[in-house]
């Protein structure tokens, strides 16, 4: 009989073993490459998208950073500014988090149009990650790695 317990302590031991490795596997599966959009999703994500580009026709004046490494700095807008961390972007983030060309910042027409670049760990506009460009306006805040910075007039 104690050879029998044992050998269940054994067995549970190692599916207990498993589960934690199967667990850890997929936490990193979604680090390195993100989680499934279902196409419904991402259809709702664009016509909203679209929407929001359709409705509101405001323009900001400048982007300041207001959180991160580089908290402060200010740019006039007006023509695109490429944000990331590449010698020919705009806007320079010195971040681990930021890829080399990370986002995009442009005027189209009446509005301003933030641009995710298709870097690894996203951009986020109003907390809310995005994968289509996304209209922006006075107020609203971009977060790229651990710098955030908001439109002003």
């Amino acid at each position: 009989m104690p050879d029998l317990v044992t050998l269940g302590l054994k067995l549970g031991f190692l599916a207990l073993l498993w589960l934690a490795v199967l667990f850890t596997a997929g936490a990193i599966r979604t680090d390195v490459f993100g989680r499934k959009i279902s196409t419904n999703d991402l259809a709702k994500a664009e016509a909203a998208s679209r929407k929001q580009m359709k409705d509101a026709k405001r323009l900001a004046k400048k982007l300041k950073l207001t959180h991160g490494p580089q908290a402060g700095t200010s740019l006039s807008l007006g023509s695109p500014i490429v944000i990331g961390r590449a010698d020919d972007c705009q806007l320079i983030l010195e971040d681990d988090y930021v890829s080399t060309h990370h986002a995009r910042l442009a005027r189209n027409n009446n509005y301003d149009v933030v641009e995710d670049l298709g870097s690894t760990n996203g951009t986020f506009v109003n907390n809310q990650r995005i994968s289509v460009p996304t209209q922006v306006g006075p107020g609203d805040s971009i977060r790229i790695g651990q710098s955030v910075m908001v439109l002003e007039k």
